[in-house]
């Protein structure tokens, strides 16, 4: 009888390895980052990457590790086999980067592989040969000890997979990004990367962290990096606030020496940043975890890409509280960049640089302030506006104000502060230094139990139905904000206390614009902590003097001392910048004085 289309089959094993290879090797650089773990797991110095056609027609890794022997050669290539582990149990304990012993026979069934290694104890270096699921010894090489791994003609026994390979610029990427993981993650180990003979990367070896970040990241980063480091095994380097990317690939995360993309650890880098940077905006930061192998499970994928943590929320704690510690001890003041061009080009350079939101750029004020020399002694009349729009000049100031012996302080179209100090000009945003003070105050306040100051007398206020709702489902957590309102009736809120600070606010639209912040809370849902935070910012941001706002000199001079008085007066609660600053060395180099 013929046997049936649908019966049962024992697949054979090279299909089943072709199988499981789609899980290991997606492309070139999965077969750079599975050979560059296997040779730092090896305890090599130097790690050498050569490829050709974009790694689809030669990978070759080479390293001066311990070596494998040569009796131990064939087995190599067996899928399965591996030195790393011995027994179920070390699977909850894993040191090393590899542990499967998937990597080679998989690379082995759908390329050719061929691995040539030397341990210390031999004259010569011994090969092995693997194709198609077969494996044959090889003569002696010539060779320094160590270990090299050539793979050709990578999905040459699956053409279907070749045909999704990008072009070889797009996947010499993808290698290099992988390269410049493992670099990160080893900054004492030496790497290289040439691809068709031209070198690509070359890091030296026994560099240190912020030595390799310079090399991988650039000079202009690494010399504004702040460091990280913390008693619960967290560690790195992160760039000031005001150097930030469009995307996460500024963002490198490490787990014991492991990089990795993982999403824990990447949102605990970007929460850390939260109010030092505008929402938005990614930090750049090279960031490593130290854990108990036990606390981690890395045996979630062939691909070694993702792991599962034991106490998520614990790790996301630690990340998050080390990065807040450092940019706090650091302070965020951005300084005002200017290029090394010709002097002519000073302000189109400066001027692509925002100071604030009310869409006044730096080098409006450095013109403004160094170009008349200095209009606090001479009372010269400047530009408070754009004349090609205004066709007006005003008087930039009428008299300075002396907030101490060394600072003197004056406002610029009634949005910016300008403290003239004893070693620079100082540009500050009045709203958001007022909104920060603002919202420190309310912290502080909320930490010695008076986050609420009573009204004098309680005011009803009107609330549509969905306000009413709202204010109904929520008002014990208004209450833990300082807003304390009870119930009057159907539809009205009787407020009796706003929050310290926000006394000369209209209790009405304080409690309708809070109100309003519930609703995507209700919608989507928030941590608590998260929510009372956001709410806090709203309600500074609200209370806040704005841009565009006169300010008299007295309450120029106040929010100066106030900023003086503040912890971290550098961003508003949101992240902006709150403030510029150029040193009058700086300023004069520009103008050729020195």
């Amino acid at each position: 009888m013929e046997p049936s289309g649908n019966q049962i089959i024992k697949l054979p094993a090279l299909l089943v390895d072709q199988i499981a290879a789609g899980e290991v090797v997606e492309r070139p650089s999965s077969v750079v980052k599975e050979l560059v773990e296997n040779s730092l797991d090896a305890g090599s110095s130097l790690i050498d990457v050569e490829l050709q056609d974009g790694g689809k027609r030669l990978i070759q890794v080479t390293d001066d590790g311990q070596g494998i022997e040569p009796t131990q050669l064939p087995l190599a290539l067996e899928s399965h086999a591996t030195s790393k582990l011995k027994v179920a149990e070390d699977l909850h304990r894993i040191l090393t980067l590899g542990f499967r012993g998937e990597a080679l026979a998989s690379i082995a069934s759908v390329a050719t592989v061929e691995i040539a290694s030397r341990t210390i104890k031999e004259d010569v270096a011994h090969r092995v040969h693997g194709s198609d699921g077969k494996i044959e010894s090889q003569s002696p090489v010539a060779m320094r000890p160590g270990t090299r791994v050539s793979v050709k003609d990578l999905f040459s026994a699956v053409p279907a997979r070749r045909r999704f390979l990008k072009a070889s610029s797009a996947e010499v990427a993808r290698c290099s990004a992988a390269l410049k993981g493992a670099a990160l993650a080893h900054p004492t180990v030496g790497f290289s990367l040439t691809h068709d003979g031209r070198t690509v990367l070359k890091y030296p070896a026994d560099q240190s962290l912020l030595e390799r970040i310079s090399e991988v990241l650039g000079s202009d980063v690494g010399t504004r990096m702040i460091s990280v480091s913390s008693d619960d095994g967290v560690s790195g380097w992160v760039a000031r606030p005001d150097l930030q990317r469009r995307n996460g690939d500024g963002i490198w995360t490490f787990l014991n020496g492991r990089p990795l993309r993982d999403r824990v650890l990447q949102h605990a880098v970007r929460e850390g940043f939260r109010g030092f940077q505008i929402p938005g905006q990614y930090p750049i930061a090279v960031v490593g975890v130290e854990l108990d192998p036990a606390e981690v499970d890395v045996n979630v994928h062939p691909s070694k890409l993702e792991v599962r943590f034991r106490d998520r929320e614990g790790v996301h704690r630690r990340i998050r509280r080390a990065i807040r510690s450092a940019l706090e001890t650091a302070g965020s003041v951005p300084n005002l960049p200017l290029e090394d061009s010709a002097l002519p080009d000073l302000i189109p350079a400066a001027g692509q640089i925002a100071v604030a939101s009310a869409g006044v750029s730096a080098d409006r004020v450095v013109e403004r302030v160094a170009s008349y020399g200095d209009p606090l002694a001479t009372g010269d009349p400047l530009s408070a506006g754009d004349s090609s729009t205004s066709g007006s000049r005003e008087a930039l100031v009428e008299r300075p104000n002396l907030v101490s012996d060394s600072v003197r302080v004056f406002q610029v179209r009634d949005s910016f502060l300008v403290l003239e100090e004893s070693d620079g000009l100082r540009v500050i945003d009045q709203h958001a230094l007022h909104e920060k003070i603002l919202y420190e105050k309310i912290l502080a306040a909320r930490e010695q139990g008076t986050l609420c100051q009573g009204l004098l007398v309680p005011e009803p206020v009107p609330l549509d139905p969905d306000q009413w709702s709202l204010f109904v489902e929520y008002k014990q957590a208004l209450t833990e904000l300082g807003l304390e309102a009870d119930e009057f009736g159907d539809g009205v809120a009787l407020v009796r206390a706003v929050p310290q600070g926000f006394e000369s606010s209209d209790p009405a639209d304080l409690l309708r614009e809070v109100l309003v912040k519930f609703e995507s809370v209700r919608s989507f849902g928030a941590a608590p902590p998260d929510l009372r935070e956001r709410l806090l910012q709203t309600m500074a941001c609200k209370a806040a003097v704005k841009a565009g706002q006169p300010l008299s000199p007295e309450a120029q001079e106040d929010l100066v001392k106030g900023r003086e008085q503040a912890f971290q007066p550098w961003n508003c609660p949101h992240g902006r910048p709150s403030e510029l600053f150029i040193s009058w060395q700086e300023l004069e180099r520009r103008f050729d004085r020195k």
